[in-house]
C-alpha cells in the first residue's frame, strides 16, 4: 500500500477504485485512510496485536477531521506499544452516543423543567455554537483540549456569547456523567477559565434622572405607550420583557404578579408613582389584554428603541441601555439606605452577590460615607476634625 503525505485535501479528493485501497500516512506509520469501492472512507490504524496484524477502524471520514484522526491514531498506537488491545475499547465506543444524539436526549429530558425563555436560549446556543463543533464527536471522546480550542476560537469573536455557550456545555457534560455516559470527574470544561465580564453597567444620578424625565416628557405626545413603559421600568426595576408583556390580570393591588420572570413567578411591589402611572394607561381593563399592546411579545421594539435613544440623546446621557434603569433602581435604593437583601428581593435576585453587581454607588455618596465614618472615629478618639 502506498505511503503518502496524507492531507485533508488528498483524503477528500481520493476516488474509489475496483478494490480497497489504503493511503498510509508517511508522517505517522500505521495510520491511514481506507477507501472502499463503494466510496466509503474510514480512518484506520494497522499494527500487530498479540502476534497478528490487525486493522482498527477509528472513525468514518467526514465524521472526524484529519487532525483529530491522526491524534487518535497516535494514542491507539501508543497503547498497542504498551501491550494494550484498544480494539475492544473502540468497539464499545461505537455504542457510545455522539454529542448530537446526547443533546437530543438532554433536551427531551430537560425541556419540562425549563422556563420557555431558558429553553429557547439553550436551543439557540446549541444550534449556533455547540453542535457545529462537537455534534459528530463521540460523547466520551470530547476532551479538555477540544473544549479549550473551541472556546478560544469562539472568544475571539464574541467573548460574552462564548461564555454563555461554555456554561451550557459544562452543564451538559455534568449531566452526561450523572447518566453514566461519561466517567465521573471527566467534565472537559473543568479548569477552563471564562472570559472576564466587560463592565458596561451604569446608573443615573439624580441630575441625569431629571434630564431623562424632561426628555421623556418631550417625547410623550409622539410615543405615549413607549414613554409609559420606560417610566414603569425605571419605577419598578423590572426587566424589559417583564414590563412589556404585562397583562391586566398581573396587576393586583400594590403589586405586579409576574408569571414568568427570569427567576420564576414573583411579585413586584408598586409604589404610589407606579400605581398612578398604571391607572392612567388607556385601553380596556380586560384581564387578558396587555398594558402595552404595541410592544408586547416582541412587537414594536424599533419604536421603543427609537424613543429611548432619542430621549437619551436629548438628555445628553450618551450610550445608555434600557437595562441600566434596573441598575439605577438598585443603586438608588442602596444609596437611600436599603440593605442588599431587601434590594435583592425587590429585583427578584436569588443570590446577594448578584444584587451587589447592580448596587453601584456614586463618588459623591462614597465621599459622604467616608466623611461620616471619619467624624465618628474622630469623635470616638477624642480628636478634632
Amino acid at each position: 500500500m502506498p505511503r503518502v503525505d496524507l492531507t485533508a485535501k488528498l483524503a477528500r479528493q481520493s476516488k474509489p477504485g475496483p478494490k480497497d485501497a489504503i493511503l498510509f500516512d508517511r508522517a505517522l506509520p500505521g495510520f491511514g485512510l481506507r477507501i472502499h469501492p463503494s466510496g466509503r472512507k474510514v480512518w484506520i490504524v494497522q499494527a500487530r496485536i498479540e502476534g497478528r496484524s490487525r486493522r482498527i477502524v477509528i472513525a468514518r471520514h467526514g465524521e472526524m477531521e484529519l487532525a483529530d484522526a491522526r491524534r487518535r491514531a497516535r494514542d491507539v498506537l501508543a497503547r498497542i506499544r504498551a501491550g494494550e488491545n484498544p480494539a475492544e475499547d473502540i468497539r464499545r465506543e461505537k455504542e457510545t452516543p455522539t454529542f448530537r444524539e446526547f443533546a437530543d436526549e438532554y433536551l427531551r429530558r430537560s425541556d419540562p423543567l425549563w422556563k420557555p425563555s431558558g429553553r429557547e436560549t439553550v436551543r439557540i446556543y446549541l444550534k449556533a455554537r455547540i453542535l457545529p463543533a462537537f455534534g459528530r464527536m463521540p460523547l466520551d471522546r470530547i476532551g479538555a483540549e477540544d473544549v479549550a480550542a473551541w472556546f478560544d476560537a469562539a472568544s475571539r469573536d464574541k467573548p460574552g456569547a462564548a461564555n454563555r455557550a461554555f456554561e451550557i456545555l459544562r452543564a451538559m457534560m455534568f449531566r452526561a456523567e450523572e447518566w453514566g455516559l461519561r466517567e465521573r470527574g471527566t467534565n472537559p470544561c473543568l479548569g477552563i477559565a471564562k472570559n472576564p465580564r466587560k463592565q458596561v453597567a451604569r446608573f443615573l444620578d439624580m441630575d441625569e434622572l431629571a434630564r431623562l424625565g424632561r426628555a421623556l416628557d418631550a417625547g410623550e405626545a409622539r410615543w405615549p405607550e413607549a414613554v409609559a413603559a420606560i417610566r414603569l421600568l425605571a419605577l419598578t426595576g423590572c426587566r424589559r420583557n417583564e414590563v412589556l408583556n404585562l397583562r391586566w390580570r398581573n396587576i393586583s393591588g400594590d403589586a405586579l404578579n409576574l408569571e414568568d420572570s427570569k427567576t420564576g413567578p414573583r411579585a413586584v411591589p408598586l409604589g404610589v408613582s407606579a400605581r398612578a402611572l398604571i391607572e392612567a394607561l388607556p385601553g380596556p381593563r380586560d384581564p387578558d389584554a396587555f398594558l402595552f399592546p404595541r410592544h408586547a411579545k416582541g412587537r414594536g421594539i424599533w419604536i421603543l428603541t427609537t424613543c429611548w435613544r432619542t430621549a437619551c440623546a436629548d438628555a445628553k446621557l450618551g450610550r445608555l441601555r434600557l437595562h441600566d434603569l434596573r441598575h439605577t433602581t438598585a443603586s438608588q435604593a442602596v444609596m437611600a439606605g436599603e440593605n442588599l437583601p431587601l434590594v435583592g428581593r425587590l429585583l427578584g435576585h436569588r443570590r446577594h452577590r448578584t444584587t451587589a453587581r447592580y448596587a453601584h454607588l456614586s463618588d459623591a455618596h462614597l465621599v459622604e460615607a467616608a466623611e461620616t465614618v471619619g467624624r465618628f472615629i474622630t469623635d470616638a478618639m477624642g480628636g478634632e476634625a
